[in-house]
């Protein structure tokens, strides 16, 4: 590393440490007192439920001559008999230039999990999908709209037969919008998109996220004050989705399964979060449902995984000596 970075740090060594902290040592009691309050304590009750989990993993290595991938995802049933895997898939190929190579990765990621929600969505009583709804449809503003997908939920990806990488990674959208409008039309009340990670600050607008408040200052089983959301059109590329998702409400809450675990952000088109609690925190492991974290665990690409991938492609061949590892 640069001396100077070196110095630059022991001389901002204390900003960063406060700015690191949870929030001002002098609003601690009162961001406290404002999280206590949209907390609502909960005794989960034993509910018994089948469920289907989704959830994908991806892997993406840019090189100069393109970009190679590799995205898998599976649907797995859970049950009071235990789980089996009702599906898999997994797609490899190269992308030329390359650019916003892994934005649309994680969407071709996406969409094969979508469509997995959608072809087995009538396997059980929940649809548990890894991430927030919102994330999965996106903030970008489409004034022109795409209707050449609109009736595309099959096992084809339109968006990879089209030569153009611009075209491709429109089309992706478009097909990731249209499965949504779908997926949401049929199984609308079995539906739940559940975040681990949400970086989301809308209930207490301050710089840490509302996931953080949460999970420092509250420890009990029970939800947050629950938030009514819309689904603005705009935001879909897909002509027939932006018509029939429009305006559509739903809800988003934050939960928490089991004494001390993690927070976790749920969106969901019920508000009848009780019921959602009594039936995740039955087959729940630390405060996570099971089914999610069994089906993450397979489709995970470790660092052994990507080893065995660099191998096999002869990725790694000699470099010349002054050329930056992390750029061949």
């Amino acid at each position: 590393m640069l001396a100077d970075a070196y110095k630059a740090l022991i001389e901002k060594k204390n900003e960063i440490e406060r700015q690191l902290k949870l929030v001002e040592d002098i609003r601690i009691s009162e961001i406290e007192k404002i999280v206590k309050e949209k907390w609502k304590v909960y005794n989960p009750k034993e509910a018994k439920s089948t469920f289907i989990a989704i959830d994908g993993g991806e892997w993406v290595k840019e090189l100069r001559t393109g970009a190679v991938y590799i995205v898998d995802a599976e649907v797995l049933k859970f049950d009071e008999n235990g789980s089996s895997v009702l599906d898999s898939k997994a797609l490899v190929g190269v992308l030329r230039p390359g650019n916003r190579a892994k934005d649309f990765v994680s969407l071709l990621m996406q969409l094969i999990e979508l469509k997995f929600a959608y072809k087995y969505g009538s396997e059980a009583d929940y649809v548990l999908i890894d991430g927030s709804l919102a994330k999965k449809i996106g903030d970008y503003v489409f004034v022109d709209k795409v209707s050449l997908l609109d009736n595309e939920t099959g096992e084809e990806i339109y968006a990879l037969s089209i030569n153009s990488e611009e075209a491709s990674f429109k089309y992706l959208m478009a097909e990731n919008h249209v499965v949504i409008a779908k997926l949401i039309e049929k199984y609308k009340d079995k539906l739940l998109f559940i975040s681990k990670n949400s970086k989301s600050t809308e209930l207490f607008n301050e710089k840490v996220s509302d996931t953080t408040l949460f999970d420092f200052l509250t420890d009990s089983t029970g939800y947050s004050e629950i938030i009514e959301k819309t689904i603005d059109g705009r935001n879909l590329l897909s002509e027939m989705a932006s018509k029939k998702l429009d305006n559509m409400k739903y809800y988003s809450t934050y939960v928490r399964l089991s004494k001390g675990a993690k927070v976790l952000k749920i969106d969901m088109f019920s508000n009848d979060v009780e019921k959602i609690i009594d039936v995740l925190s039955s087959v729940s492991v630390d405060g996570y449902p099971y089914p999610l974290l069994k089906v993450h665990r397979d489709v995970k690409v470790t660092k052994q995984d990507i080893k065995r991938i660099t191998r096999i492609l002869d990725l790694k061949r000699r470099r010349i000596q002054w050329w930056p590892e992390q750029l061949s």
